[in-house]
């Protein structure tokens, strides 16, 4: 036998030689390096190519984002101590009738309609509301304030006081919603003094609290809210601001000072940095809810009454 070939031991077993192991050892040994270098090449590869995928196709495989139908922008806008209505407002304004009792009255052209349809819809639910109170010229704001003024001081308060409780509420001619043509006092058969709370408790305010938002409207001064409006808990006072923002800000429990200060729209001094409405006239007509027609009502209020709220 030749030598480094193989041999036998004593039991016959024939064992490899030196060399001959040697051999096999390192044919295993080009395997392992060999799928080791084919793994880490596929695994690089893949990477790379992961790296490499172009970042708009990831992007255009995403759901896009549906685009936000805001209508009557245009009256989202705050009008309160800090953000006052323009000097110029009176002869801006264009209104329309949209109710009718002992006197006429009146609201911004552009959003008449909502009120219309809103009164009209609760007649058809069985519900009357009576407006009490809608736009006001910046004059007539002013014979409220001063009348409000002297009948706290006939009941006995000094002018100061009388003042300051004024202020409470009724608004500053010119920093009043009425002004703006967007607000309107609602009441109904069922609850008429503005002395109290009351009106709350009314079928008309349940009805309203349910569906003012699906014409716009929002209750401006809610209870709770007092130290951030300014303004007493006024369950009667309805402020137009479109169907969007009139259904964020009710889901919200946010009164509109909130609402603004939460969207980044108020300065740190609370005046707004987003105003688009007072002079800004539409360029198209809104699309508003149809709803069956309502005879008016015909309930008469005394104009006192009137001059004692914001």
């Amino acid at each position: 036998m030749k030598k480094g070939y193989r041999k036998k031991n004593k039991n016959n077993v024939i064992i490899l030689s030196g060399t001959k192991y040697l051999f096999i050892a390192t044919v295993i040994l080009f395997a392992v390096v060999f799928l080791l270098t084919r793994f880490t090449s596929t695994a690089k590869n893949n990477e790379e190519e992961e790296l490499t995928t172009p970042v708009t196709s990831i992007i255009t495989t995403a759901p896009k984002e549906e685009k936000v139908n805001i209508d009557n922008e245009w009256a989202m806008f705050l009008v309160n101590n800090q953000n006052p209505l323009p000097d110029n407002y009176d002869s801006i304004i264009e209104t329309s009738l949209v109710y009718t009792s002992w006197r006429e009255y009146y609201m911004d052209s552009r959003m008449a309609k909502y009120m219309t349809n809103m009164l009209e819809a609760a007649k058809a639910d069985g519900i009357t509301l009576e407006v009490v109170s809608a736009y006001r010229t910046i004059e007539y704001q002013q014979q409220n304030f001063d009348n409000s003024v002297q009948q706290r001081i006939d009941s006995g308060m000094t002018y100061d006081e009388a003042y300051a409780d004024t202020a409470k509420e009724v608004a500053f001619p010119g920093k009043s919603e009425h002004n703006a043509g967007l607000s309107a006092d609602i009441m109904s058969p069922e609850y008429t003094s503005m002395d109290d709370d009351g009106f709350k408790n009314t079928e008309a305010y349940a009805w309203l609290s349910e569906h003012a938002a699906e014409y716009g409207f929002i209750l401006r001064y809610p209870e709770g809210k007092e130290d951030i409006t300014g303004i007493i808990y006024e369950p009667w006072h309805y402020r137009f601001v479109g169907i969007y923002y009139a259904n964020e800000i009710k889901e919200s429990g946010l009164c509109l000072e909130e609402y603004f200060e939460e969207q980044g729209w108020l300065d740190e001094n609370g005046k707004a940095i987003k105003m688009t409405g007072p002079v800004e006239l539409p360029q198209e007509e809104p699309t508003v809810t149809t709803v069956p027609d309502a005879a008016q009502p015909t309930e008469t209020r005394s104009e006192q009454k009137v001059s004692i709220i914001v």
